[in-house]
């Protein structure tokens, strides 16, 4: 679908296709697609990876194209559908940026444009402020992932001190994977912003010092959270590898033990068992008994001395 849209001094308004100056395509067919390439003449390989989340976040000058100045401007957004795994939530979102028009692209099945629009709608009346407020919006998104998996990640560290289930030790597995996901795509995307707000005709036009302000600070805080959280992720990795080194010490510290215990008894009817002559109490009814209760009766003490034994020392 192309939806047509009107960038005016009151705002962002539904416009016909003549009047348009920002041009939409959402969840648009290849042929729509075809249509939008061809009739600006934009690199044919422009939206190949829009929908997918290996796209690399980049800005570069188009050249060849009907405007006298074009660029390309590729953004990662997080979706809100926790349901599905980290890679799928990332959604690019391309911008081809002219002088007359504002190209956007995004992916299927995105609600971005619907929420930029219901929150920015009336702010909104250049290009520069657009782009500015959906940057703003994406990082929004991040530091609310990022917040969230605070929880997860207190949890996981509660759980390392008490257990070592599978199915915690799955989910800091999951944790991770997100962890890295998003560090590595708000690196990515940083290179990408500190070109775009270093050039001095984006920064002229756009002309919003607080905007520019609140997206840096939206971005340092999000950078931040993903540092901070990643170590305690590792923190946490590493707690419960020494929780189950010290669990399996534990156990071989009683299997040792229970084979120490186990080896008195047979060592001493092992003995008297020999089929040898000159033991005594051989000819005894009586042998048998005092041969196992003397097992019984060193046994008992060696578990006794072992439960005692401080073996730190």
């Amino acid at each position: 679908m192309i939806e047509h849209y009107q960038l005016r001094t009151s705002g962002i308004t539904e416009a016909t296709r003549e009047n348009a100056n920002w041009i939409v395509l959402q969840d648009a067919t290849d042929e729509e697609v075809h249509q939008v390439v061809d009739n600006f003449e934009l690199p044919p390989d422009i939206f190949v990876n829009a929908n997918q989340s290996v796209e690399v976040s980049e800005l570069k000058k188009l050249t060849h194209t009907r405007f006298r100045e074009c660029y390309s401007l590729v953004l990662i957004n997080l979706s809100a559908d926790t349901d599905d795994e980290i890679e799928t939530r990332l959604e690019p979102l391309s911008f081809i940026i002219t002088d007359q028009f504002l190209i956007t692209y995004v992916c299927h099945d995105s609600t971005f444009i619907e929420r930029l629009l219901a929150q920015h709608a009336a702010e909104i009346s250049s290009n520069e402020l657009l782009i500015s407020y959906a940057i703003l919006e994406i990082y929004e998104h991040y530091v609310k992932e990022l917040t969230a998996l605070k929880t997860t990640i207190d949890e996981l560290d509660d759980a390392a001190r008490q257990t070592t289930r599978n199915a915690e030790l799955f989910r800091l597995a999951t944790a991770e994977r997100t962890m890295v996901f998003l560090d590595q795509t708000l690196q990515d995307q940083a290179a990408t912003l500190d070109q775009l707000f270093h050039n001095n005709k984006y920064q002229k036009q756009l002309n919003n010092e607080a905007l520019q302000y609140e997206i840096e600070l939206q971005q340092r805080y999000a950078n931040k959270l993903v540092k901070t959280y990643r170590d305690l992720l590792e923190t946490i990795g590493g707690l419960f590898s020494d929780m189950m080194g010290n669990r399996l010490n534990h156990l071989m510290k009683y299997l040792d033990s229970a084979g120490l215990i186990i080896s008195i008894p047979a060592l001493i009817t092992g003995i008297w068992g020999m089929n040898t002559g000159g033991l005594p109490g051989e000819d005894s009814p009586l042998t048998f008994a005092i041969v196992m209760g003397l097992s019984a009766v060193l046994a008992i003490v060696t578990a006794v001395h072992l439960k005692n034994k401080d073996f730190s020392e």
